[in-house]
């Protein structure tokens, strides 16, 4: 097991903002309830943490999503795609955890798709800044547990990885045992899930950096400001800023994200051809079903 210094834990070991974002007096002003924070709920007796799954993806607009995928099967195949993928993670998600959320841009363009949610997802603004940014303010909201409530767990993922399942979610739920963040990495060096789960602010922030002390705005700073998003380093200066401040850290298994045309037949290939036919659910074979449907017609 990892020390107080940090460091990375499997699950089989187990069995701020930045200048321009005002940031409160303290992570309680976060939970007082309206329209697009989250409300406290009645005190409660049980230790069972409070699950909140938050997918941040863009609106469906051809030109502004999955551009590398649209430079060369066209961004209207690739636009309707990226739907796909948000229809599908919505419904393999819909009855997991206690709150999810689909943070979205463009807000403006939510009365556009906002029906594929349903029922099941509250959808709020991903509001602006570059993508640290965007985090970083979901997870103020969302990662700090209040005292008199059970322990947040707090996870976040995009669009661009499909076949993520319940089962990971759980897995991180299980690594919460022993962890502050758990992240997912994905083979182009950056994360395709992060999950957070620490207490609130301690009233008193000048005992030496641990988990339970460390004030919220140092986590939140640490982990989302100076990461050179968008490069193969995400992943690596992510974790090296967690465990400079003590946070200890779980990791699930590598996985890819779907970017390019190349990743898309791959994930192709996967469904289709599975080493394991347990891997493939009907979920599976009816979203690649659709993306053959898609690729097919003619290029606008």
């Amino acid at each position: 097991m990892p020390n107080a210094k940090g460091g990375i834990v499997n699950e089989s070991d187990i069995a701020e903002w930045s200048h321009a974002w005002p940031f409160p007096d303290s992570v309680e002003s976060f939970f007082m309830p309206n329209s697009s924070k989250t409300t406290l709920r009645p005190l409660t007796t049980s230790d069972s943490p409070i699950r909140k799954l938050g997918v941040m993806a863009k609106v469906a607009t051809e030109g502004k999503v999955k551009t590398r995928l649209g430079n060369t099967i066209g961004f209207d195949k690739s636009a309707q795609i990226h739907q796909r993928f948000l229809d599908h993670l919505f419904k393999v998600f819909q009855h997991w955890g206690d709150e999810r959320q689909w943070v979205v841009s463009p807000i403006e363009s939510i009365s556009q798709t906002a029906p594929q949610a349903s029922s099941h997802w509250q959808i709020i603004d991903q509001g602006g800044g570059n993508l640290g940014d965007r985090m970083r303010r979901w997870f103020a909201n969302h990662a700090f547990s209040h005292p008199a409530l059970p322990r947040t767990h707090a996870i976040l993922i995009g669009a661009d990885c499909p076949l993520l399942s319940p089962a990971e979610m759980d897995q991180t739920d299980r690594l919460f045992r022993d962890c502050d963040l758990v992240l997912g990495p994905a083979t182009d060096g950056g994360y395709y899930l992060i999950g957070l789960s620490v207490p609130a602010d301690s009233p008193n922030e000048n005992n030496p950096p641990n988990r339970d002390t460390l004030p919220s705005r140092t986590i939140l700073n640490t982990l989302w400001n100076d990461i050179p998003w968008s490069t193969d380093e995400v992943f690596d200066r992510t974790v090296a800023a967690a465990e400079a401040i003590g946070l200890r850290i779980g990791r699930l298994p590598v996985r890819s994200d779907v970017d390019t045309e190349e990743d898309l037949t791959a994930l192709l290939h996967q469904i289709e051809h599975p080493v394991d036919n347990t891997d493939v659910s009907s979920d599976h074979i009816e979203l690649a079903r659709d993306i053959r449907r898609i690729l097919s017609q003619p290029m606008i």
